[in-house]
């Protein structure tokens, strides 16, 4: 295997796996693991978890978002908290780490790309999500990912940050956009979660912060 055939079967889907490459060319594992390594350690390739590899940017044929990074490097999982936040424009900062929701275990990948943080979830919960499509299209695969609906991404939020979301809380976020928040729906999935953190939360956001 040479880094150039590499190049040329992944410039499409720049992403794969080390057992894709010792199906595709017939080598000793350990002799396919060395070179991933060593293209590791000269910048030719970035290592996203053990067993997950990238390609650089300069050989991608298109662009991938952080979404369909995320949901790529740990399935089944979905994007949500500060991240889906910031997606929508609820909160005026920008957020370094991808923060998804998934029902494995709860795990983190610091890469070249940035940091990938997942929350567990129960199957029961784990819901909420929908598929983005960058322009509303299929155009482009590696724009497409799943990502939580901006109500679900605040009761996930409640959900997983330690602590009561009191009201002067709410207020440090500085929530902004509000007016796309869908209130029957987040009545219903505050319903369907089931938590009385949950409860307390959305009836301090319901009554003092969401525009009446």
């Amino acid at each position: 295997m040479k880094y150039a055939n590499l190049i040329e079967l992944f410039a499409e889907r720049p992403f794969f796996e080390v057992e894709e490459l010792i199906l595709l060319f017939k080598e000793p594992p350990n002799q396919t693991r060395a070179r991933l390594s060593r293209w590791v350690n000269t910048n030719k390739l970035i290592q996203l978890r053990r067993g997950k590899y990238l390609i650089p940017e300069t050989y991608q044929k298109k662009e991938s978002s952080d979404g369909f990074i995320a949901n790529y490097l740990y399935r089944p999982s979905y994007v949500s908290l500060h991240t889906a936040l910031d997606f929508y424009g609820l909160i005026p900062e920008s957020v370094k780490v991808i923060e998804s929701v998934t029902t494995r275990q709860t795990a983190s990948w610091q890469t070249q790309l940035g940091t990938f943080k997942y929350f567990s979830i129960h199957r029961d919960r784990f819901w909420g999500y929908r598929e983005y499509f960058k322009g509303g299209v299929r155009l482009n695969p590696q724009q497409q990912f799943f990502i939580a609906a901006p109500e679900k991404a605040l009761l996930d939020l409640f959900y997983f940050q330690k602590g009561e979301w009191t009201l002067q809380r709410l207020k440090e976020m500085r929530f902004q956009n509000l007016d796309i928040i869908n209130i029957n729906q987040l009545k219903e999935f505050t319903e369907q979660m089931k938590s009385k953190k949950i409860q307390r939360s959305v009836h301090n956001l319901l009554n003092n912060i969401l525009p009446k």
